[in-house]
């Protein structure tokens, strides 16, 4: 892993129509945070600039919904552009990464931690956490 990349503080975001997921990262660690609402765009990019500067966040890796041949779908550019208002509005680099199967996973390690079976429809959290994990490996 690349030695600045131990220092800084990531938030990683799974994006969602209806729920945006949000994990913490620093010094290769992971811990799912929490999902806010995305029915208002611009409502949920300023709930995550105030989650990111209360934790001091430097920069941010979303997760690219690419197609099985690894090119980019409808949903990548709907990825694209919300990266990109968050990007201007919190003045913060945005990284991408590819979150193939990062669902699935996430909802194995929310399975794994024992959140309940109500609960799980919510583990957006957890699929950040795994397009975090992704990135860290590929730094």
């Amino acid at each position: 892993m690349n030695k600045e990349m131990l220092d800084k503080i990531i938030l990683g975001i799974d994006y969602g129509e209806a729920r945006i997921g949000l994990a913490f990262g620093r010094n290769g660690f992971v811990s799912p945070l929490t999902a806010v609402t995305a029915r208002n765009e611009m409502t949920a990019i300023h709930e995550i600039i105030r989650v990111a500067l209360e934790n001091r966040v430097d920069f941010f890796v979303v997760g690219l919904p690419l197609g099985y041949d690894h090119r980019e779908t409808l949903q990548s550019n709907k990825v694209r552009l919300f990266s990109k208002r968050l990007k201007v509005l919190s003045r913060k680099p945005v990284e991408f990464v590819d979150e193939y199967n990062s669902s699935n996973e996430g909802l194995e390690n929310a399975l794994e931690e024992g959140v309940n079976k109500k609960a799980r429809h919510t583990t957006d959290q957890y699929s950040a956490g795994v397009i975090l994990k992704t990135f860290y490996e590929s730094s």
